[in-house]
């Protein structure tokens, strides 16, 4: 577990850096800074449900945090590259709608929630 938790930290440093290589203010960047929020909102409550899936050594939870890491790859992965985004230019506002983001989204909750039961 703690080899995930190294990875996901090593996931969120590149996030914190990849809006930096995007042309400032073009959609790759917008949507890199719209990913790395999105898992800053979910770090936290993985980061708590993995430490003490080691203190509670709570082996099946190792195999769920993998899937939520690899959910969450292939999440920044759809949402920078725009993976079924309908006919958004660059220029426009209001929300990506992506419903493959989503669906992938869904599941890396689904596999904190299970992470969580597994702790009860």
């Amino acid at each position: 577990m703690i080899n995930i938790i190294a990875l996901t930290t090593l996931l969120y440093l590149i996030q914190l850096l990849t809006p930096n290589f995007f042309k400032k203010e073009s959609g790759f960047a917008n949507r890199a800074s719209k990913a790395l929020k999105n898992l800053s909102e979910s770090l936290p409550v993985f980061l708590a449900i993995a430490i003490l899936s080691i203190v509670f050594e709570v082996e099946a939870n190792t195999f769920l945090a993998i899937c939520w890491l690899a959910a969450r790859l292939i999440f920044v992965l759809i949402y920078i590259i725009g993976i079924g985004l309908a006919n958004k230019t660059e220029s426009s506002n209001g929300p990506d709608k992506q419903p493959i983001r989503s669906l992938v989204w869904i599941f890396s909750v689904a596999f904190l929630i299970k992470m969580t039961l597994n702790l009860l």
